[in-house]
């Protein structure tokens, strides 16, 4: 069985992934394939290191070091000022660039020289708007691909490589099962961070801010959920969906509460999993509509979703 294991993105709150994946390992869970979107690659970068509870715990000191002026450096005015300026962001990524280094990402490790988890990257290519998947070519650079793949427009700019310019991979789809599907994958244990059922806002959208974040939030739910749907519809693939969220209020673009975020994943990922690993199995004989209401994923309860995140 060729197990992988897809992460989602989700901002800050990635390191609730961190939790569930020290679980996971734990328990003898452990992939083949890993595949990454966003913050979910830069998770999955420590898994193809080596498949280890030391990697994890390398990833959790890497957690615990970040802060939201490395991924979002300056004060709110010079992110004004870079908007009327005409700048491709709103933030400078140049520091967080040098920060993944600083945590032992070089620019000359290629995927080739990883010796963990089969690892792929996904990002969308900007000038067509495709899903670009980096890993298949053993040269592509670990470290391109993850500043590509999170890269978040407008808040970063777009990365450039060999004159081809990449955004967050989360703009085609936050959870790309079809990546691991593609690839061979025939189990999958995939980490969304997603509230499912989560009622709908009931305050009043005011401003340009909150408008444009209700409608490309809705925008990357329903992508995400399409891959659950084709995930769920390839009946060779047995889909573990483990779903992450947090009650606390924790914006994903803070990063001060890792430590308590990754504690909130381990503890949600062990009730998941409390009755064991089928516990969260999706039936791949179940009637498909049964299994997408009872997460609100679709017909008449998508009114009710609300993810957590779309980083």
């Amino acid at each position: 069985m060729k197990r992988a294991f897809v992460l989602s993105g989700g901002g800050s709150l990635g390191a609730m992934q961190i939790g569930a994946l020290r679980l996971l390992l734990e328990r003898d869970i452990k992939p083949q394939i890993v595949v990454g979107c966003s913050v979910g690659a830069l998770n999955g970068s420590f898994l193809a290191t080596g498949c280890s509870l030391t990697q994890l715990q390398r990833a959790e000191e890497v957690w615990q070091r970040v802060t939201t002026d490395i991924v979002y450096p300056g004060a709110k005015m010079q992110a004004a000022w870079r908007f009327l300026t005409g700048q491709d962001s709103l933030y400078d990524n140049r520091r967080f660039y040098e920060f993944l280094q600083e945590s032992g990402c070089t620019p000359a490790l290629t995927f080739g020289d990883l010796r963990g988890a089969r690892f792929y990257v996904t990002a969308t290519h900007l000038r067509t708007g495709n899903l670009h998947v980096f890993g298949d070519d053993p040269h592509d650079r670990v470290l391109d691909a993850l500043m590509a793949s999170t890269a978040l427009t407008p808040l970063h700019p777009p990365w450039e490589i060999f004159g081809e310019h990449y955004v967050d991979g989360g703009t085609v789809t936050p959870l790309p099962l079809r990546v691991a599907i593609e690839r061979g994958a025939d189990e999958i244990y995939a980490l969304h961070l997603h509230r499912p059922n989560a009622e709908p806002t009931s305050k009043r959208l005011r401003g340009v801010t909150e408008h444009i974040n209700q409608a490309v939030s809705t925008m990357l739910r329903l992508q995400a959920d399409h891959d659950l749907y084709l995930a769920e519809t390839a009946r060779r693939v047995r889909l573990h969906y483990l779903p992450l969220w947090t009650d606390d209020p924790i914006e994903p673009i803070d990063f001060s509460h890792a430590r308590t975020l990754i504690e909130q994943g381990y503890a949600k990922a062990a009730a998941l999993l409390e009755h064991g690993a089928n516990a969260t199995l999706v039936n791949g004989h179940q009637p498909i509509w049964h299994w997408w209401r009872g997460r609100g994923l679709l017909g008449g309860s998508q009114e009710n979703r609300n993810p957590v995140s779309s980083a």
